[in-house]
C-alpha cells in the first residue's frame, strides 16, 4: 500500500474532500487506498479528478447526512450535560444554604452545651465513605472516642446515593445496613457538641475525615491541633518512596500496617475499630517520644 503524496498523486482527494468541493465519485470509481502519512496510522481511499463528477444538492445532502446527525447528537448531549450541571449546581447551592442555616442556628448554643456536658479536649475520629476517591463520596459511618478509648459517638448514616459497590468491597457497609440509619444532618448538633471544645483531634489521614465532616455541615474548630498518626508513623516504619524524590520521602502506610507494627489486632474498615486502633498507635508513638 502506498503513502499519499500530493506531488505523486496530483489532484487526488478523499471522498469527503471531493464532497466539500461539490463532487462525488462516479458509480464505477475504484479510487486508490493509501496511507494518509508516513506514520501509517490511518488509511483513506483517494480518487483522481477523472473519477468524480458534479453532485446534486440532494446527493450532497444525503452524503453529509450521517455527519450532520452525529454533530446534532453531540450538540444535544452537550446541552443535556450543561442542563444537568446547572441542576447539580442548584442542588449544591441549596444544600450549602441549608447547612449554613443549621450551623448559624446552633452556633450560639454550642459553647454552653459543651460546658454542661464536659466533653473531653482530646478526641480520636474516623469515618467510612461511599467513595474511594478523596474528592467524592458521602459519609456512611462516623466514630469518635476520647483519649481513654471511651465512645463519644458512633453511628451509621444513610447517604443520598443508592449504591457504592466499589467502596462496599472495602468496608462491607451495605445499603441494607444503613437503610434505617439517620441522615448526617440529623446528627450534626451532636457531632458539633463533641467537636466544638476539642483542642486536639487525632486521626489516620485525619484531613480526609475532617474535610468530609466539614463538607457535610459539621463544625471543625479552627484552633484545634490536628494530629495525623499516618504522617507520624511514616518515618518510624522507614520505607522510602524513590518515585517522589531521588533521595526518597517516607511512604505513608496503611492503618493495618501501623497497628501490626505495634502488635495490635482489630477489624479494619469499621470506623469505630479504626478509631480505637488509631488511638492505640498514637499512644505507642507518644510513648516512644517520652
Amino acid at each position: 500500500m502506498h503513502i499519499y503524496k500530493k506531488e505523486k498523486y496530483p489532484g487526488y482527494k478523499t471522498e469527503r474532500q471531493w464532497a466539500l468541493d461539490g463532487m462525488l465519485p462516479t458509480k464505477n470509481a475504484l479510487g486508490e487506498k493509501m496511507w494518509t502519512n508516513g506514520y501509517r496510522g490511518r488509511q483513506c481511499t483517494y480518487f483522481a479528478p477523472n473519477e468524480v463528477e458534479t453532485a446534486s444538492a440532494d446527493q450532497l445532502s444525503e452524503y453529509f447526512k450521517p455527519e450532520r446527525e452525529h454533530r446534532n447528537e453531540l450538540d444535544r448531549a452537550r446541552r443535556q450535560e450543561k442542563k444537568q450541571e446547572k441542576l447539580a449546581a442548584a442542588e449544591r447551592a441549596a444544600k450549602e444554604a441549608e447547612e449554613m442555616k443549621i450551623r448559624e442556628a446552633i452556633r450560639p448554643y454550642l459553647k454552653r452545651i459543651s460546658e454542661l456536658n464536659g466533653i473531653c479536649r482530646t478526641i480520636v475520629i474516623d469515618t467510612e465513605l461511599t467513595g474511594l476517591k478523596l474528592e467524592v463520596g458521602e459519609l456512611l459511618q462516623v466514630s469518635i472516642v476520647d483519649i481513654n478509648g471511651n465512645i463519644l459517638f458512633n453511628s451509621y448514616f444513610k447517604p443520598y446515593v443508592d449504591s457504592w459497590k466499589e467502596s462496599e468491597e472495602y468496608h462491607h457497609i451495605t445499603p441494607e445496613m444503613v437503610e434505617n440509619a439517620p441522615r448526617i444532618t440529623d446528627k450534626i448538633p451532636e457531632l458539633n457538641e463533641i467537636l466544638y471544645s476539642a483542642e486536639k483531634i487525632i486521626g489516620y489521614n485525619t484531613i480526609v475525615d475532617l474535610n468530609f465532616l466539614k463538607k457535610s455541615g459539621v463544625f471543625i474548630p479552627e484552633n484545634a491541633e490536628i494530629v495525623d498518626v499516618q504522617e507520624d508513623f511514616a518515618p518510624i516504619y522507614g520505607e522510602r518512596d524513590l518515585s517522589l524524590n531521588p533521595r526518597g520521602y517516607y511512604k505513608w502506610q496503611k492503618l493495618t500496617t501501623c497497628a501490626d507494627y505495634y502488635g495490635y489486632s482489630f477489624k479494619a474498615h469499621d470506623s469505630l475499630e479504626d478509631a480505637k486502633a488509631t488511638l492505640f498507635c498514637y499512644n505507642k508513638i507518644m510513648d516512644g517520644k517520652r
